[in-house]
């Protein structure tokens, strides 16, 4: 009976603590996706689909997300973001008879880009007003035009590196995008208005 009493209060509170996390996180479980992270970097082994394409002359596809949510309970409480980046294991592929690490370092850089986003999303979030009459309306602006820019920069990604083709343009990227992440660390988690 002595240690009863603990043990249902430590069930208790790991119980309020999953029911806490936003419904997007309990989504994206890790054994399909993973997410960004600054010390986990991107290995062969994360592309876990079945290659779409085994003549050579593409190398993987990779499949990067960063979906995001608001809430807003009511007048009093303050609007809450939760935006992430996931990287899908199962779509994301890789023909091994000519991956390279520099075609890993590319498909990384993407993955870098989407995390760029993400936290500029959530910047855009802490510096923007919402009340309880216009807030789905503002995040929706907020995200279509961050997604928009999004895609841009990758799109440009892919045609100065000519889809990782070119070595020496990935690393300048790389570290272009490294020194942005760098800048918006302030934004690398979730956090309330």
């Amino acid at each position: 009976m002595k240690f009863v009493i603990p043990l249902l209060l430590s069930f208790l509170f790991v119980q309020c603590a999953y029911n806490n996390i936003p419904a997007l996180y309990k989504k994206y479980n890790s054994n399909e996706y993973l997410y960004w992270s600054k010390t986990r970097r991107l290995t062969w082994g994360d592309f876990q689909g079945i290659p779409l394409d085994l003549s050579g002359k593409t190398a993987s596809g990779i499949h990067v997300y960063n979906p995001a949510t608001i809430e807003k309970e009511n007048i009093f409480t303050p609007a809450k973001l939760t935006a992430i980046c996931v990287f899908d294991k199962r779509t994301s592929w890789v023909n091994e008879k000519v991956a390279t690490k520099s075609l890993l370092l590319y498909d990384q850089v993407i993955f870098d880009i989407y995390e760029l986003y993400t936290r500029k999303l959530r910047e855009e979030f802490s510096k923007t007003d919402f009340n309880i009459d216009n807030y789905k309306e503002k995040f929706r602006q907020l995200t279509e035009k961050n997604n928009g820019e999004l895609i841009k920069n990758v799109e440009q990604f892919r045609k100065d590196t000519s889809s990782g083709q070119i070595a020496g343009a990935t690393i300048l990227w790389r570290d272009k995008i490294s020194d942005e992440l760098d800048r918006l660390e302030k934004y690398s988690s979730n956090f309330a208005k």
